[in-house]
């Protein structure tokens, strides 16, 4: 009977150590992504991303004022060394939970629409409800100059986007819908 008595706390300390959350990090010691591009350069594929920065824009008495974003540039022979690359060159961990926008270049999309799609269906960041539009020329320039007179330029376009109907979300573009062209003077 005491044997019983004394394995009960034994295994509610065993279960409880067994269930803990390992490996969690903070979301303020994590880069929070607002957008990336994705284009082709020499054979290579090249990423931008679009991360908040807090430490930017100027202060007002009533707020913030100016951009508080900033950017960050990979290369690699696929989307994931791309984006490994970039996020080396930055002292915390990606998160990219609020990304709002993957913008890709024509050409990009036209080369490697099968590996674009291998890895919006494989990584573990991908989320289905993100909008991915097309750009004409380099998808880079949507990130660093479409609205960049706003706090956040890619929740600005994606804002745009939704409200003029105008995109495509990564769970339509793998069922089959095509990639509509980012067009600021909408």
């Amino acid at each position: 009977m005491l044997k019983k008595i004394a394995i009960i706390p034994l295994c509610l300390l065993l279960v409880l150590t067994l269930t803990a959350c390992t490996g969690s990090e903070r979301l303020k010691n994590m880069t929070i992504v607002q957008g990336f591009s994705i284009d082709s350069k020499n054979g290579r594929t090249s990423v931008t991303i679009q991360y908040l920065d807090l430490n930017k824009g100027g202060s007002k008495s009533d707020g913030i004022s100016g951009s508080i974003v900033s950017f960050v540039e990979g290369e690699g022979k696929d989307i994931r060394t791309a984006v490994n690359d970039a996020g080396e060159k930055l002292p915390d961990a990606l998160f990219f939970g609020q990304n709002k926008i993957i913008a890709v270049s024509d050409e990009y999309e036209k080369q490697y629409s099968r590996q674009l799609k291998a890895y919006l269906i494989k990584n573990k960041e991908s989320r289905p409800d993100v909008l991915i539009l097309k750009s004409k020329g380099e998808a880079a320039k949507i990130i660093k100059d479409a609205q960049k007179n706003t706090i956040v330029p890619a929740d600005s376009v994606y804002k745009q986007l939704k409200k003029l109907h105008r995109c495509v979300t990564v769970s339509d573009y793998l069922a089959g819908d095509e990639l509509l062209y980012y067009r600021p003077s909408d």
